[in-house]
């Protein structure tokens, strides 16, 4: 407390407007907890708002499993819903961000957003418990910890939102080669376009969870009655990978045409080993260059203090008698 009413007073310059301040923000804050604890306690633990939250998300009266959203998610989902971006470039740009990561769920906007509007409040909220347990701290210094907390929490979800996309990209990107000759396969044994990404879904289940799951979706939109183009082109929008919307762009001008998917998947299947054996190289030939920094700051200083050492503390014994 004494250390919160030293800053009012230093920023004021007033120790009865410090005063008058402290207790202002420590009655708002007051409020504010209040406000929070009845929302928590009446607003959704009322079992006729949470039927109704439940029926905004598509959840019938059955499903009170696990698949039911708990209390703490509907309330990140109605913050997002309140703070969301309305803009309808972002709201596609977020939306696609959480595709690619894996998140699909309807909600899933609206909890990133309450996340990222949540967590520096909370970060905020330590730092200043945390800052009167610093001994010396000036105001300059309280105040930019508090910054760099609030900017820690607004930046951490989206960045780990994006590694966790490029993640997954890599994890596809590793698996579809052994995809596409399973389906090279299975079309020059006989078998109809959905019946082999069924097959290979199934195949690759236990290898490559994720990709199995993409395939499998597929050939539930097939079945369901979308076209075997539509679902395709689906597929390429989920993954975000370049490979997969080279086989879709092929694949759709083979069904369109009426030419053989088989030869149209055994030439991509030749094109993608060659274009992995371009970019096995490309990386073999930037090894090099990549070999430079590590040689100047870690092997070069050694080398030098090896070699030229012992020579400049003769130098220092000679000119120093």
């Amino acid at each position: 407390m004494d250390f919160l009413l030293g800053l009012f007073s230093r920023v004021t310059g007033n120790e009865e407007m410090a005063r008058l301040l402290f207790i202002g923000a420590m009655s708002l804050s007051a409020v504010l907890a209040i406000i929070t604890v009845m929302l928590l306690l009446l607003g959704l633990q009322d079992p006729v708002r949470r039927r109704l939250a439940l029926i905004k998300r598509g959840h019938s009266g059955s499903s009170v499993g696990q698949d039911a959203p708990g209390n703490l998610q509907l309330l990140l989902e109605r913050v997002g819903q309140r703070f969301a971006s309305t803009e309808e470039g972002q709201t596609s740009a977020t939306q696609t961000l959480l595709m690619h990561a894996g998140y699909r769920s309807p909600s899933a906007i609206q909890m990133y957003w309450a996340v990222r509007l949540l967590l520096p409040l909370i970060l905020v909220g330590l730092a200043l418990l945390v800052l009167p347990l610093i001994p010396r701290l000036s105001l300059i210094t309280g105040l930019s910890l508090v910054l760099m907390a609030a900017a820690i929490g607004w930046l951490a979800p989206a960045l780990y939102v994006t590694k966790r996309k490029q993640a997954r990209q890599g994890r596809l990107r590793a698996a579809f080669p052994d995809a596409l000759d399973l389906m090279v396969v299975c079309v020059e044994s006989g078998l109809a376009l959905p019946l082999t990404i069924e097959r290979v879904a199934e195949e690759m289940s236990v290898s490559q969870v994720e990709l199995a799951e993409e395939l499998a979706l597929v050939n539930a939109q097939i079945r369901a009655g979308i076209s075997s183009t539509e679902a395709l082109k689906q597929l390429a929008v989920r993954t975000g990978l370049e490979d997969v919307q080279g086989l879709v762009s092929l694949l759709a001008q083979s069904i369109r045409f009426g030419t053989s998917v088989a030869d149209t998947l055994r030439i991509y299947a030749d094109e993608f080993r060659d274009r992995r054996t371009q970019a096995a190289e490309e990386a073999g030939a930037k090894i090099g260059t990549k070999l430079v920094f590590p040689l100047i700051f870690c092997l070069w200083p050694s080398f030098f203090l090896i070699a030229i050492g012992p020579a400049m503390i003769g130098v220092l014994k000679t000119f120093g008698k």
